[in-house]
């Protein structure tokens, strides 16, 4: 009885070794597909971040080669702006230095007829010119200001001009008028 014992064990245990190896084949089989498993989900977060960078670069490249362009347009942009303020400041001048003539015309027409005249509407003549004088050195500055005057001061700087040639054109034809 006891050898059948002892087979019965020594089947026992070469069952239990069959058991334990079959076991321990079916945990690194296991083990080994969920390395796999692992492995490929590393690989495929590495993707996806790859990707992910890939299209965060994408992106910033297209932002930026957009804020070029606008910045391009803004520039070109703010060169025509800077042209048109240049060609309203010049004709705004002109039209100032072309009344300013007419008026230098007109004076130096008085001038020559108060030559003529009696002497004591010439002593008036005179002091209307001392006047007419410091007007006509007003405008000369307030055109001159013309070219330093930006977008928002432009009409504003035109606008004093103007009115300084009308005070001066008044000068002009209250001098004018004693003469007659």
């Amino acid at each position: 009885m006891c050898l059948l014992f002892a087979t019965s064990s020594c089947e026992d245990e070469k069952a239990k070794a069959e058991l334990q190896r079959k076991a321990d084949e079916r945990i690194a089989k296991i083990q080994g597909e969920a390395a796999e498993k692992v492995a490929a989900a590393e690989k495929k977060v590495a993707e996806l971040q790859e990707q992910l960078v890939e299209a965060g670069a994408q992106a910033k490249a297209e932002a930026e080669e957009e804020v070029t362009k606008v910045k391009g347009e803004a520039d070109k942009l703010a060169a025509e702006a800077a042209n048109a303020l240049k060609k309203a400041r010049a004709a705004y001048k002109e039209t100032e230095r072309h009344e300013l003539a007419t008026l230098n015309k007109e004076l130096e027409e008085a001038k020559a007829k108060a030559q003529s005249a009696q002497p004591k509407v010439k002593a008036q003549f005179d002091q209307a010119m001392k006047d007419i004088a410091a007007k006509k050195e007003a405008v000369k500055k307030d055109i001159d200001a013309i070219d330093t005057s930006n977008l928002e001061t432009l009409k504003a700087a035109k606008a004093k001009a103007d009115q300084a040639l009308a005070q001066l054109k008044q000068a002009i034809h209250a001098a004018k008028a004693k003469l007659q």
